[in-house]
């Protein structure tokens, strides 16, 4: 008997035969379709590795649940795009374990935790939100960068507590960009490294980082540059600050920071706001050896901001100074305002920094108004082309120093570079200076502004200085 063949006609008829059939919602047909959740002790527990990457292939979301902890996850598991791992429980690892975050991805918790595992984020639409993360084996906790070009939007970071650990959350962002990132409500305590540093990022835009608490950041590994609060870079220093090569449009607000070296530091950035702080303890006793300045807010060669409502007690104020690369003086910064600015040092033994700011170039503004110290000396270098200061009340006891020092002229000084020297003016109006018997205590030396307006101060500008 001849062998029977199905030629090409007769394939394409029958077909199109069985596509003009309606789909049979059969029992083995509904079998096949995607799980929505799956629980992870449904599989290996001897390869944890392999039983997520078959449970994200099952699934939309793989729960571990309480009590359950999955170790030795050693290696890259990517997370599908749009899925979810839902933790209840506890991952661990050696260091070298991450989950990757693809579009659309989440990592959320309800008590659950992480420990020496990384989350890379590399996609758009990804949620980090509800868990606990902790463990010294990674650089950091959650990665966000690469070195491929991409577009990556809408990111949300909410609600995680990261303790014991190198850094929390470190974004690269030198290659790619982020384009919407909400990262808030997080605890972190006792890391080697930074809470939040947000490095070369000259791509990003509408940034929030908000409505968190910061406690003892404290590098004592000697690694240069480790263990501050929240840090935003640009690339390299430019005195006409060029959009590409800052870090730009975002906004830190409502801070509550205590027991470190440095608290916000912001280098090389734009079009940027800082506000509502409150901070304590921010001494030279935390990361000693890391080679950063002390400060609750230090500013390095940035323009086009505004600092409002920040609020010290018994720890060291503020820097806005250069942009200084190996001995270099690149920039200094430049249109801002300071408002509502308020030091107590009463109680400190340290000598700390009050609030130390050099600014200038031949158009520029800067504007401080409302703020109060005790202990504490406003220290203004260079001469920006206005300088306005409104509402200001310092105290400094006098074997210390003066309480208000202010340097315009830096001609004999390499740094004068950047000085302003037309259409300058200087206002002052209900500024106070005073040591501990209230007495003037101002360091003032030659103000030869081209207008000089004066209201209500408690030290003479003599005839000479003007």
């Amino acid at each position: 008997m001849p062998e029977k063949t199905l030629s090409r006609r007769t394939f394409l008829t029958a077909g199109s035969v069985l596509a003009a059939l309606p789909i049979l919602h059969t029992p083995l047909a509904r079998a096949v379709e995607p799980r929505k959740t799956v629980d992870i002790q449904e599989y290996n527990p001897q390869d944890w590795v392999a039983s997520f990457r078959r449970a994200f292939d099952d699934a939309q979301t793989v729960v571990v649940p309480a009590n359950v902890v999955c170790k030795n996850i050693n290696t890259g598991i990517f997370i599908p795009a749009g899925k979810t791992l839902h933790v209840l429980g506890r991952l661990s690892g050696n260091g070298k374990g991450r989950f990757v975050l693809q579009d659309g991805c989440q990592v959320t918790g309800e008590g659950g935790s992480l420990h020496n595992i990384t989350l890379d984020v590399r996609g758009s639409d990804c949620v980090i939100k509800g868990i606990a993360m902790s463990g010294f084996a990674p650089v950091t906790q959650i990665y966000i960068g690469g070195k491929k070009p991409r577009i990556m939007r809408n990111l949300i970071i909410d609600d995680i507590t990261v303790s014991q650990a190198n850094y929390a959350i470190l974004r690269q962002g030198f290659h790619n960009q982020v384009d919407g990132a909400r990262i808030t409500h997080c605890r972190f305590s006792d890391l080697q490294g930074d809470a939040i540093e947000w490095n070369v990022a000259i791509n990003d835009r509408n940034i929030l980082i908000s409505d968190h608490v910061i406690e003892r950041i404290n590098c004592t590994n000697g690694k240069i540059n480790w263990g501050i609060g929240i840090g935003l870079a640009g690339s390299t220093y430019d005195n006409s600050y060029p959009e590409e090569q800052t870090v730009k449009n975002f906004v830190v607000a409502n801070i509550t920071g205590s027991d470190c070296r440095q608290l916000i530091h912001v280098e090389n950035g734009k079009h940027f706001v800082i506000r509502n702080v409150k901070a304590r303890n921010i001494t030279p006793d935390f990361s000693k050896k890391a080679g950063i300045d002390n400060a609750t807010v230090a500013i390095y060669g940035c323009d086009n901001f505004v600092i409002d409502n920040i609020d010290m007690v018994n720890g060291a104020g503020m820097l806005i100074g250069y942009g200084v690369v190996k001995g270099r003086y690149l920039s200094i910064p430049q249109n801002f305002k300071l408002n509502d600015i308020h030091l107590d040092n009463t109680h400190l033994a340290w000598k700390l920094r009050g609030i130390q700011i050099s600014s200038g170039n031949a158009t520029s503004f800067v504007a401080l108004t409302n703020i109060e110290m005790k202990r504490a000396t406003l220290e203004l270098n260079n001469k920006p082309q206005h300088l306005f200061l409104r509402n200001i009340n310092v105290m400094q006891t006098s074997t210390t120093g003066p309480a208000l020092k202010m340097h315009f002229d830096l001609r004999k000084d390499v740094r004068g570079k950047f000085m302003a020297k037309q259409d300058t003016l200087l206002s002052l109006a209900n500024v106070h200076a005073v040591n501990e018997k209230g007495q003037s205590s101002v360091d003032i030396d030659s103000i030869n502004h081209q207008v000089v307006n004066v209201e209500d101060i408690n030290f003479r500008l003599s005839e000479q200085a003007r």
